[in-house]
């Protein structure tokens, strides 16, 4: 018999049970759904949908026709689509959906990743670096049960003691 359970805060996995067996991959989202949640997400950083199909390096004429089929989910498109929206939901965790403070912090230079975090996402390595900047940040603000801002403090790559430098 096969049971599915969804985990994780996004359901692009399911874990199926057989036979007692737990086994996990990612399964595809529609393509239309995947574009729909890239555009609320470029919208609520403010974007324009100009510097949205720069981020997935095709043209604004290109996108706007994809809008309601998307793209295929073998396509580099489609997969930095993805990243986009994965960035975008730990932006929020960080941010505590304060959508004015993540559009700052979006289009603001950053010290850790020497460039904005705009900038950054024109490559899908670049969507990557800034989703583990926001992860180290979600992850130091729990283990130190404090509300910590990426936009304020800036921490350095360098360490004093055994403590990290922040640079405010």
């Amino acid at each position: 018999m096969w049971y599915v359970f969804r985990t994780g805060s996004l359901p692009y996995r399911e874990t199926y049970k057989h036979n007692g067996a737990r086994s996990m991959y990612k399964t595809l989202f529609p393509t239309s759904v995947v574009t729909k949640a890239f555009t609320w997400a470029y919208q609520e950083l403010g974007l324009e949908l100009s510097q949205a199909s720069e981020i997935l390096g095709i043209s604004p004429t290109s996108l706007a026709q994809t809008t309601l089929l998307g793209f295929e989910s073998n396509t580099p498109e489609y997969k930095k689509q993805l990243a986009f929206i994965r960035m975008y939901h730990l932006l929020i965790s960080v941010s505590e959906g304060d959508t004015a403070y993540m559009t700052r912090w979006f289009a603001q230079f950053n010290i850790a990743l020497e460039a904005s975090p705009l900038d950054c996402c024109k490559t899908h390595e670049g969507i990557e670096q800034v989703s583990d900047l926001l992860r180290s940040v979600k992850l130091r603000s729990e283990l130190n049960h404090e509300s910590f801002s990426p936009i304020s403090e800036k921490v350095s790559a360098s360490t004093l003691g055994g403590e990290t430098v922040r640079v405010h």
